[in-house]
């Protein structure tokens, strides 16, 4: 699979927050052979209340300018378009968020779609906005309203903008439409505009496919023309209810978001890249969580040998002794 570069993502936590921690991380990453760094601006701290901080800002700024690294950005994941009540103001931190690219010189941002339910009020069912078919149609129209208008500012910096597919829950499989990769698509060919495109996150797809009405070819068919960036990451395509975040909990049983690097669950990253035609005009992240960060080194041999999925799966563990156990 072949992109414009291919690196690591770093989470949202003092390794983005803390500008030394922050160094530790982008040397490793540099030393490795990775080219490409995506980092969140929320784990930055340079918007506050929806305001910039523009003495932290250029800060980072000068920090990531010493480094030969091509940069992506994720915006906040607290930005919902769809919020009825403070709509206007997650899009004025959207805005910000293209700022922030501009003055790093990120030239791609992934944005998570509007959301019907917010993560935050999943576990809360009195709390579900109760919605229409036309209450939908029109939080699709605002957002597609609220992206062209985004898009114009983007471009006025060099900076594209990726939709990303979402990942489903349990306990509410419609909170957001873009968990159904032919929903977005939709949603892209409606806002039309030049700087719009989708990130493909393949770890979402994965824990989607067993709830939608068709398959990964007819999928990827969808979304294929609007892909600008890919997410890559590993799970076993069981989805968990919203309040099931410990990793250490999942990990024994497979389930959930695993963010495990490409090769440890069941994600079919080499059908992927051959429906996919092996290239796509983006960046290739592997977004892993940090309790796989160990795995970095093993990430760059593979992008050095240029292999994916099944051929770098591991072994199954042959345990010692009696097979049936005590």
């Amino acid at each position: 699979m072949k992109g414009r570069g291919t690196g690591v993502s770093i989470a949202p936590d003092d390794a983005v927050a803390k500008p030394d921690l922050l160094k530790g991380k982008l040397d490793k990453a540099q030393a490795l052979g990775f080219d490409t760094v995506e980092l969140p601006v929320h784990g930055m701290r340079v918007i506050v209340n929806g305001r910039l901080d523009e003495k932290r800002l250029d800060g980072y700024a000068r920090l990531l300018s010493r480094y030969p690294f091509r940069y992506a950005m994720h915006a906040p994941f607290s930005i919902n378009l769809f919020d009825s009540e403070e709509g206007t103001e997650h899009f004025t931190l959207l805005l910000q968020s293209i700022r922030v690219c501009g003055a790093i010189g990120a030239d791609t941002l992934v944005y998570h779609p509007g959301r019907y339910v917010a993560e935050e009020q999943l576990p809360y069912k009195d709390a579900w906005p109760r919605l229409t078919g036309e209450d939908k149609a029109r939080l699709l129209e605002r957002e597609r309203d609220f992206m062209r208008r985004a898009g114009d500012a983007a471009g006025k910096v060099d900076v594209r903008i990726g939709m990303e597919n979402m990942r489903p829950y349990l306990d509410c499989g419609d909170y957001c439409y873009s968990t159904d990769p032919a929903l977005l698509a939709g949603q892209l060919e409606r806002i039309a505009h030049p700087q719009i495109g989708i990130t493909l996150d393949v770890g979402h797809l994965h824990l989607a496919m067993k709830s939608l009405p068709y398959g990964l070819e007819e999928a990827l068919s969808s979304i294929r023309p609007y892909i600008m960036h890919m997410h890559l990451h590993d799970n076993f395509g069981k989805p968990t209810f919203s309040l099931e975040k410990n990793q250490y909990d999942l990990l024994p049983v497979g389930r959930g978001d695993m963010h495990m690097p490409i090769g440890l669950g069941d994600v079919p990253m080499d059908r992927i890249a051959r429906l996919l035609g092996g290239e796509i005009d983006g960046y290739l992240i592997h977004e892993l969580r940090p309790m796989y960060e160990d795995e970095w080194p093993k990430l760059a041999e593979r992008l050095r040998e240029a292999t994916f999925g099944a051929a770098v799966r591991r072994p199954p563990i042959e345990l010692a002794g009696n097979a049936g156990g005590a």
